[in-house]
């Protein structure tokens, strides 16, 4: 008798695991999912699809689908991730470039928001704000913000090089040997700033 159970225990066992497999059924399943409103089962059910070993073009379409519900929740790391993965399968896909080129940028902005939250006086902070003025072209408040982010921390590799770079930009060439000097103290193997003190024709610091 128990012997007869265990053999109709395993058979139902290794049918629900048949059914349970099947890619085109579990891929359907998850669309259905994520059509009702229910997101996380659905994201569950996606990366389900995606380690189940399914054909590419359903695993392709599990991806894309998980980009569409990470976007939706603003979460751009794992929309990433997804996108870099659909750009394996198809690294020709000019579209897919495209929107990991998007999800990155956002992701970028969503990791500013965060550090300016967790330290506003930082000096990584204000070195990204610096970035930002001087892409816009605002160059008096780029500079101002290099400086601060060096006032808030003299040792941060980079942002004494940073300072140089915009000093150059305005015409302020002592200035900038001053910093690459400050930068080559903190970093005396920065290749950048060697390369830039060669270029201003300038003696390394003393």
């Amino acid at each position: 008798m128990r012997v007869l159970l265990l053999v109709i225990v395993t058979a139902l066992l290794i049918r629900g695991q048949s059914a349970a497999e099947d890619p085109k059924a579990m891929l359907d399943r998850a669309i259905s999912l994520a059509r009702s409103g229910k997101t996380a089962d659905a994201i569950r059910q996606f990366q389900a699809v995606i380690k189940s070993g399914a054909p590419a073009a359903i695993t392709g379409q599990a991806r894309l689908e998980l980009v569409r519900l990470y976007e939706g929740r603003s979460d751009w790391a794992n929309a990433v991730e997804q996108l870099e993965a659909l750009r394996k399968l198809a690294p020709q896909d000019a579209e897919y470039a495209y929107q990991l080129g998007i999800a990155y940028r956002n992701l970028s902005r969503w990791a500013i928001v965060r550090m300016q939250a967790a330290a506003p006086g930082s000096a990584r902070v204000k070195l990204i704000e610096a970035v930002q003025y001087a892409i816009a072209g605002d160059f008096v408040r780029a500079t101002k913000r290099y400086q601060d982010a060096v006032a808030a921390d003299p040792n941060l590799p980079g942002s004494h090089l940073a300072l140089a770079m915009i000093y150059l930009r305005t015409d302020r060439r002592d200035e900038a040997l001053a910093e690459i000097d400050r930068e080559l103290t903190v970093s005396p193997d920065s290749a950048v700033a060697k390369q830039m003190r060669q270029a201003l024709g300038a003696r390394g610091p003393r």
